[in-house]
Parts: C-alpha cells; sequence; structure tokens
C-alpha cells in the first residue's frame, strides 16, 4: 500500500496554513480581537481553536503537543466567547501555529501506509474513525475556520489577501 493519503494530508495541511499566513499578515492583535457579529467568534479565537484541535491530533501522529491545559481552555469548542482580557498575544498564538505545522507534517509522514485504516484514538461525532478518516476531517474543519478568518480579515477593514 503507497503512502498516498499521507501525501494527501499534508498537501490539505499545508494548504490551510498558507490561507492562515496570508490571512493573518498584517493583523494587529487588537485586530484579531473583532468579531464580525455579537457572539461571533474573532480571528484569535478561531487560530487559537485551530491550534488547540492540533494539539490533540498531534498524539494521534506520534507528536506533542504545543499547548498545555492553561493554553487550551480559552480555545476549545465550546468555551464560550472569549474575553478580550484572557485572549492569548496573536504573535504566540502564530507561533504555536507554526510548530504545530511542523510537528504535524512530520507526525503525518511518519505514519506507516496500513496505520490510516486503524481505529482513531478519538472519534469526531457518532462514527468510528479510523486514523485516516480522523484526519481528513480535522483538515476538512481547518479550511472551514480559516475561511472565516479571509472575512474577518475584510471586517476590520483589510483588502483580502487571496486573490
Amino acid at each position: 500500500m503507497t503512502n498516498q493519503l499521507a501525501e494527501t494530508l499534508a498537501t490539505q495541511f499545508n494548504m490551510t496554513a498558507f490561507i492562515a499566513n496570508r490571512n493573518l499578515d498584517g493583523l494587529t492583535h487588537e485586530e484579531s480581537l473583532v468579531a464580525a457579529a455579537p457572539g461571533g467568534n474573532s480571528t484569535n479565537w478561531i487560530l487559537g481553536h485551530v491550534v488547540a484541535t492540533r494539539n490533540v491530533v498531534l498524539s494521534a501522529v506520534g507528536q506533542q503537543p504545543v499547548w498545555g491545559e492553561e493554553e487550551l481552555r480559552r480555545y476549545r469548542r465550546g468555551s464560550g466567547l472569549l474575553d478580550v482580557d484572557d485572549a492569548l498575544p496573536l504573535d504566540d498564538i502564530q507561533r504555536a501555529f507554526a510548530e504545530s505545522q511542523e510537528r504535524l507534517l512530520a507526525g503525518i509522514a511518519s505514519v506507516p501506509a496500513d496505520d490510516w485504516a486503524k481505529p482513531a484514538p478519538f472519534n469526531v461525532g457518532p462514527v468510528a474513525e479510523t486514523l485516516g478518516s480522523l484526519l481528513t476531517k480535522m483538515a476538512i474543519h481547518e479550511g472551514y475556520h480559516l475561511g472565516q478568518t479571509g472575512i474577518l480579515r475584510r471586517v476590520v477593514g483589510k483588502e483580502g489577501a487571496l486573490k
């Protein structure tokens, strides 16, 4: 069996990183705290949420997490609206995202081809996951959220970054 899935996943996560980095370019910490509408998420929360999600996935591919519990609590799904005073500095989140990217790609590359069909360490939803299906869903999850950062970039008055 080839490791085509690993190559595809690496391509997907490289694309989500590209989208994130382009949309975050020139964004200040203060701008990262702006939500599109009351009750909506800010770029700060979205990027932190992606890092928090990756934190869990890293262990599934044999890598160490980039954040501890103190950072994670702010950005987990269901954590509620991010209090401006509790938000991590955008630069810190961007560094954690970059580190998670390196670890995620290394982890994906290290997974033997046959292991992608093995049960995942946890499930997303009621259906039993394989390691391959779990990471595929995580890539889609990232694309969903990181696409939102393009809209939020325009909300704060910046030009679109992807043209």
